[in-house]
């Protein structure tokens, strides 16, 4: 073309060879690759007219040709713009399907979805996280993981480890499945299952967690032990003494109590004394169980009365501080605090009660309430065949 100086021929058929290069290579271009190209391809086409114009405009290039390529070239710059602008279009199109997919897919997960960025800050947290842990993603959104959601004894190790992952996207956990404690928004700590795995975004790394609240499924097993072990523990027994030892010893273990006894119905005194107990080793809670040697209760006297009158489980956070306890029993320096009572009855009558003290305040579930209303009636049936062939001998 007359007038056009001769960088730009060279900067047009350097852009044609680029042109025919990617069209028969495996080259594969985004969109957003491609939409800016026909972009630059429409600027350029503008600077061609205007230096056609310029060139017109001196003489150098006749009224019939400028007038010729400015239309084709104005078309063309049309073209191209319509093309790159639909291009970027698709693009922003598929952006926003893949982001509805992905939202979508995480509202419908029954696992708690969760994006950590390279400060440990919550960048995503999908519907089922609101369900398990009890926050919405607007109270979450840039807060701390580890603040909300991992129990304060477990911060300072999740701390350490993430320093060490954002720096290499590796660590201990990453690429594999582990049980941790959960912290919900009401204060209750479950037992989840966690995978863990790192994604580079902006060279940056970013921990993707998906965790599952396995809480009832970890409740179902100990359950499930707990009454293989209590339908050892009246198997193997050589008396009623050795039987009432195992299942408490079997309970605590399970179940993290540090102390339980059996109390006893004595029906021609018409109380309730201590038969059997077991413990762990301190000298806070055999002080304890001294005190409780000697003392009786009658039909509602105590948390064990009330039981034996009521016939249903009781459960006490913290026996220091509720009336229903006697208190003359729980001091301050056995450091016991958790209670939990329930009825052995054998043929619709409770014949006796098992009660169990902690230092920590564990809250029964359904299932171990469930679970214990069985053990109940199962250590009532052993007990009344005994009966006669094995008397237990109550606690001096």
């Amino acid at each position: 073309m007359t007038g056009i100086p001769a960088p730009i021929e060279l900067a047009s058929l350097f852009l044609l060879l680029i042109g025919i290069g990617l069209a028969f290579s495996d080259i594969r271009l985004s969109g957003w690759v491609v939409g800016w190209i026909l972009l630059s391809g429409a600027l350029l086409v503008q600077w061609f007219r205007s230096v056609l114009n310029y060139s017109m405009e001196r003489g150098s290039t006749g009224a019939e040709i400028y007038q010729a390529a400015d239309e084709w070239m104005g078309l063309g710059f049309s073209l191209l713009i319509v093309a790159s602008m639909y291009m970027m279009r698709e693009v922003l199109a598929k952006h926003s399907l893949a982001e509805e997919r992905v939202r979508v897919v995480s509202a419908a997960a029954q696992d708690a979805v969760v994006m950590m960025d390279h400060l440990g800050r919550i960048a995503f947290w999908n519907d089922a996280g609101q369900r398990i842990f009890g926050y919405s993603r607007e109270e979450v959104q840039g807060k701390k993981l580890h603040e909300l959601i991992i129990p304060a004894q477990h911060r300072a190790e999740f701390e350490r480890n993430f320093i060490d992952f954002r720096k290499t996207g590796k660590g201990p956990v990453i690429g594999k499945t582990l049980e941790l404690a959960g912290l919900r928004r009401d204060g209750g700590e479950i037992v989840t299952e966690v995978s863990v795995s790192g994604v580079n975004l902006d060279k940056k790394w970013h921990a993707i967690c998906i965790f599952r609240d396995i809480t009832e499924r970890n409740n179902a097993a100990r359950m499930l032990e707990l009454g293989n072990a209590v339908e050892a523990c009246l198997d193997r027994a050589e008396g009623t003494s050795d039987a009432l030892r195992g299942v408490i010893r079997a309970i605590c273990q399970t179940q993290n109590w540090d102390c339980g006894r059996y109390l006893r119905v004595d029906d021609a005194a018409g109380v309730l004394r201590l038969a059997e107990f077991w413990n762990l080793p301190g000298a806070a809670i055999q002080g304890f169980l001294a005190a409780a040697r000697d003392i009786t209760y009658g039909p509602g006297e105590g948390m064990v009365g009330k039981v034996w009158q009521s016939g249903q489980p009781l459960w006490i956070a913290d026996v220091t501080k509720d009336a229903r306890a006697v208190t003359v029993i729980f001091k301050e320096q056995s450091g016991l605090r958790g209670a939990f009572v329930f009825p052995v009855k054998a043929e619709g009558k409770t014949i006796g009660v098992f009660a169990f003290n902690s230092r920590e305040i564990p809250q029964p579930h359904a299932q171990f309430l469930s679970t214990v209303t069985a053990i109940g009636s199962q250590v009532g049936g052993f007990l009344q065949r005994m009966r006669g062939k094995d008397a237990y001998t109550i606690v001096q």
